[in-house]
């Protein structure tokens, strides 16, 4: 019995993914300290609290159907472990628990506002699309870029939204997540190229090669904090502020080109553990700056 239970609680964690749902989530609280930084209030209510419950649930609803849509595929590629994960769990297990999610993720965005039930809904119901084996956007040339361009900056600017304050700076703010999230995306394809081949699920790393889907990772990576330098230029944060991406985008590159040298798909997974590294750690400093320029500070008024 207990070991069953174990089986149970070891299966449910990695359903959800607790690592990249934290990733993720922290999109809407750089949002939420971003809005509170521009307008100097930062603005934390029990509606606050329903809204990043729901984000929460919406997050791990998504990552839960995606393992379960992928299952199948999944189980195959020995580099995903996923016979040691879900040992002993049909998968019917994994898509119960999205369907949880599911409810909680519209019932807590219920408290807060029904558009915001509305939008979660949609993009839960995309992301289904994207990895449901039938449909299977996730074949799409451009459709998963433009789901993360949809989903990501969504993310943030619910952040701004709840905490009460939303303008134009935050959307030029938000975008810069949608670029990373693409780099991170065609990264993750990069590394799923094998399985993918062998699956038949053409996607872009398929079509093109992994060594395409790196490069234009990298190229995305390179991008992204280019374009947050948008916010020094345009007075949006302090210069050395949007220069804050800039160093770890220089270690980037260079181990990019270390990799170039015998190139081979499966560094793609080495290569991610660096970014997510440099981009907790400037991410942190950023953070840090945002909380520590904020006014005032309204805790449940």
């Amino acid at each position: 019995m207990m070991s069953k239970f174990k089986n149970y609680l070891r299966s449910f964690i990695y359903a959800i993914r607790p690592f990249e749902t934290a990733q993720h989530f922290a999109m809407t609280i750089a949002g939420y300290s971003f809005s509170a930084y521009l307008s100097g209030t930062f603005n934390f209510s029990l509606r606050s609290v329903f809204g990043l419950l729901a984000i929460i649930s919406f997050l791990c609803q998504v990552l839960s159907y995606n393992n379960y849509a992928t299952f199948d595929e999944d189980i195959k590629d020995s580099n995903k472990k996923f016979d040691k994960k879900f040992k002993g769990i049909d998968k019917k297990y994994v898509f119960w628990i999205s369907v949880v999610f599911f409810i909680f993720s519209v019932g807590f965005s219920l408290l807060v506002d029904i558009r915001l039930s509305f939008f979660l809904i949609l993009l839960m119901l995309i992301w289904a699309m994207y990895t449901h084996p039938v449909v299977m956007l996730k074949k799409g040339r451009f459709l998963p870029y433009i789901f993360d361009m949809l989903t990501m900056p969504f993310l943030v600017l619910v952040g701004c939204y709840l905490n009460g304050f939303v303008d134009y700076r935050c959307v030029i703010f938000a975008i810069f997540f949608g670029l990373t999230e693409i780099a991170g995306h065609l990264n993750h394809m990069t590394i799923d190229y094998q399985v993918d081949k062998e699956t038949k699920i053409n996607t872009l790393a398929v079509r093109k090669g992994p060594l395409f889907t790196f490069t234009a990772s990298t190229i995305f990576f390179i991008i992204a904090p280019i374009y947050f330098i948008v916010l020094g230029i345009y007075n949006i944060l302090p210069i050395w502020v949007s220069l804050i991406y800039i160093p770890g985008t220089i270690i980037h590159l260079f181990k990019f080109i270390a990799l170039m040298k015998k190139f081979s798909f499966r560094y793609a997974l080495t290569f991610r553990t660096v970014y997510r590294i440099m981009y907790l750690v400037e991410s942190t400093i950023l953070e840090i700056y945002l909380i520590t320029n904020i006014v005032n500070f309204n805790i449940f008024k």
